[in-house]
């Protein structure tokens, strides 16, 4: 058996805990390496036989997959220090709330590296994404489409990364779909034609609730996916760090690895 070395990049948030916790659960894993901020007051805490530092060039050195659920400055950093490393290891990235000029760096920093990016990991959620693409494109012109997502009271960005995934799928299966509409941010109280709307609600520790609406005359399709246990997203990133080892270079989905 083939023993992957992951390096969790955020090791100390909700998700870097819960999955160096879960990583326990898959044979075939070793976590090498914690790595977080210089500033980060869990620094030269110890996990089992891991501390937590903060040398990127170590992480990437000792690490064949880095699990990356950190901000979007932190992540963007990493992948510029991997870029012009001779060691490229493959990357799993669940960090959500770029910017558009910082999603453009992004996209611009992968190239040469492996890496999977989603942000969610769970199976439902991506079976949910390839249901609302289908259902979208045979619903063109007949159904006012609206996203609703409820987190927890320490998340930051809204609406959701999910939600934004769950829209984009739409968006593939309905191109006429173009506009967003962020109903928190907004005054208006009409909606248009080909908009896709989005609400969220933070409360409380709800790991994530997301709802995707096709409201048409006479009936309304409603699709809900619930995340009882955040372990679902910690092992879909444990599961996507071994397949990711095996890919070429490139940027990879979720939906890529489960072949749906």
């Amino acid at each position: 058996m083939i023993m992957i070395k992951v390096g969790i990049f955020g090791s100390e948030g909700r998700m870097g805990k819960d999955i160096f916790s879960r990583s326990n659960f898959f044979n075939n894993i070793k976590i090498v390496y914690l790595c977080e901020d210089k500033s980060h007051k869990g620094l030269g805490k110890k996990r089992e036989n891991l501390f937590v530092c903060s040398e990127i060039n170590e992480l990437i050195n000792v690490s064949d997959v880095i699990i990356d659920f950190s901000n979007a400055k932190a992540s963007l950093n990493l992948l510029k220090v991997i870029s012009n490393s001779k060691k490229k290891p493959a990357i799993v990235s669940g960090t959500t709330g770029f910017s558009s000029l910082q999603e453009k760096k992004f996209i611009s920093l992968t190239k040469g590296i492996r890496i999977l990016r989603s942000f969610n990991m769970s199976l439902g959620v991506n079976i949910m994404k390839t249901l609302s693409k289908i259902s979208s494109r045979n619903l063109v012109d007949l159904a006012d489409v609206e996203i609703f997502e409820i987190h927890h009271n320490k998340k930051k960005d809204i609406p959701s990364g999910t939600a934004l995934t769950l829209a984009d799928s739409i968006r593939i299966g309905n191109s006429k779909l173009r506009k967003f509409s962020f109903r928190e941010k907004s005054n208006k109280k009409v909606r248009t034609r080909n908009e896709i709307g989005f609400s969220s609600i933070r409360g409380g520790d709800i790991v994530g609730e997301h709802s995707v609406y096709f409201f048409l005359d006479g009936e309304t399709i409603k699709m809900t996916h619930i995340a009882h246990d955040r372990k679902i997203f910690s092992d879909g990133a444990l599961r996507a760090s071994l397949w990711i080892n095996n890919q070429k270079v490139g940027l990879y989905s979720t939906i890529d690895m489960l072949d749906i």
